[in-house]
């Protein structure tokens, strides 16, 4: 079972009119991705792992070092042209 662990945060865009809008938490918790999983499917725990504001079906994954959001109905695995330059990024 090959895995991915990386630092995960969330953007609160819910409020239009805050112009400061900053990731948060300011100190990203790890968790750990199943790269044979699609995203839709672990992307509750991340969730709840961050107490995110947003309704679930609002939500989706965004990589900080390119910008790419990723298919939430793929697994990382069938993405791995989206992670390459992350990991080296993330450290």
């Amino acid at each position: 079972m090959a895995t991915l662990v990386c630092r995960v945060q969330f953007l609160d865009d819910t409020d239009p009119f805050n112009s400061t809008n900053f990731p948060e938490p300011t100190r990203p918790p790890l968790y750990t991705f199943r790269e044979d999983i699609a995203l839709v499917t672990q992307l509750a725990g991340v969730h709840r792992l961050l107490r995110a504001p947003h309704k679930l079906d609002d939500c989706t994954l965004q990589l900080s070092h390119n910008g790419t959001y990723l298919d939430l109905e793929s697994t990382l695995a069938e993405q791995r042209d989206e992670l390459e330059g992350f990991q080296e990024d993330a450290g």
